[in-house]
């Protein structure tokens, strides 16, 4: 028992050292050699459709994360309301938030899809544009 528990403290420690290592080596490396990530800027018809496709993307959620939070502040702030409403009143407020949930969700659904509606076009749009490019560069 005690030359296994020694082994496997052994073990671990020269794991421990290799990762030290690893670690040390990775970031010792200089800059000229560490791989450069998309340093020139290619030329391959892909390889520009999918940054151009990513950009759009990151717009995209980048536009719709504010419309988000700012529909589940809403749909929180109603949620406590309720449930304090209900503690007060002497009600399960577990039952009165989730009934909160559901009517503020429904209240601000048409608001909501508008906005991600609006939101997706130009998304889709640029996706488009981007695969309309790349089809136009290949031939």
């Amino acid at each position: 028992m005690k030359k296994s528990i020694s082994a496997v403290a052994v073990i671990l420690s020269l794991l421990g050292g290799v990762a030290q290592a690893q670690i040390t080596a990775a970031t010792a490396m200089p800059a000229a050699t560490a791989p450069a990530k998309a340093a020139a800027a290619s030329t391959d018809p892909v390889i520009i459709m999918r940054a151009e496709q990513r950009a759009a993307r990151t717009e995209f959620n980048n536009t719709t994360r504010p419309l988000r939070a700012e529909r589940a502040a809403t749909i929180k702030a109603a949620q406590d309301k309720a449930g304090a409403e209900a503690k007060a009143a002497g009600k399960d407020p577990a039952v009165a938030r989730r009934n909160a949930r559901v009517e503020a969700t429904a209240a601000t659904k048409a608001e909501f899809d508008a906005k991600m509606k609006a939101a997706g076009e130009t998304r889709s749009a640029a996706m488009a544009a981007a695969a309309a490019k790349r089809a136009a560069a290949a031939k």
